[in-house]
C-alpha cells in the first residue's frame, strides 16, 4: 500500500530546505506578530511597544520550535542541524538587540532558542518510534 501521496510536505523535502524556509519566514513573523498585537493593544486600550515586542518575538520563537519539531521528527538525524538553522535570523537579530543595549528583547529569543532545542529533541524521540515500521515495508 503506497500512502505517499498523503505525507505532508515536511516528510517529503530534505530537513535543511525546510530549516532554511523557517529561518525566513522567522525574519518576517515578529513583524506580522508586532502588527498583530499592536491593532489588538489599540482595540483594549492597552499600547505598550515594548511588551508587543517581547510577545512577538516569543510567538517567532513557538513557531521556530514547532516548525523543529516536525523536522526532527520527519527527519531525525536533523537534531544535529535543523535547530541552528531555523535559529539562524533569530540569533543575528537577538545579538544586535543585545550590542544595541537592548537586552530586554534578547529574553525571547533565548527562550525561543531553549524550547526549539527541547523541541527538536522531542520530535527526534517521536519520529524514531516510526523508523522500525518503515523498515519492515517492502
Amino acid at each position: 500500500m503506497n500512502d505517499s501521496g498523503k505525507k505532508s510536505i515536511v516528510f517529503k523535502s530534505p530537513a535543511w530546505i525546510i530549516a532554511v524556509i523557517t529561518a525566513l519566514v522567522s525574519f518576517i513573523l515578529p513583524f506580522i506578530f508586532a502588527g498583530m498585537l499592536f491593532l489588538l493593544g489599540k482595540l483594549i486600550g492597552i499600547s505598550n511597544e515594548e511588551t508587543g515586542n517581547f510577545l512577538a518575538y516569543l510567538l517567532t520563537g513557538m513557531v521556530i520550535a514547532l516548525m523543529c519539531f516536525l523536522i526532527c521528527k520527519a527527519h531525525p538525524k536533523a537534531i544535529w542541524y535543523a535547530p541552528v538553522i531555523c535559529n539562524a535570523i533569530t540569533l543575528w537579530i537577538g545579538i544586535g538587540h543585545l550590542l544595541k543595549g537592548n537586552s530586554a528583547i534578547t529574553i525571547p529569543f533565548a527562550i525561543g532558542w531553549f524550547i526549539s532545542i527541547v523541541a527538536g529533541i522531542a520530535g527526534k524521540n517521536a519520529g524514531n518510534t516510526s523508523i522500525p515500521e518503515q523498515l519492515n515495508k517492502p
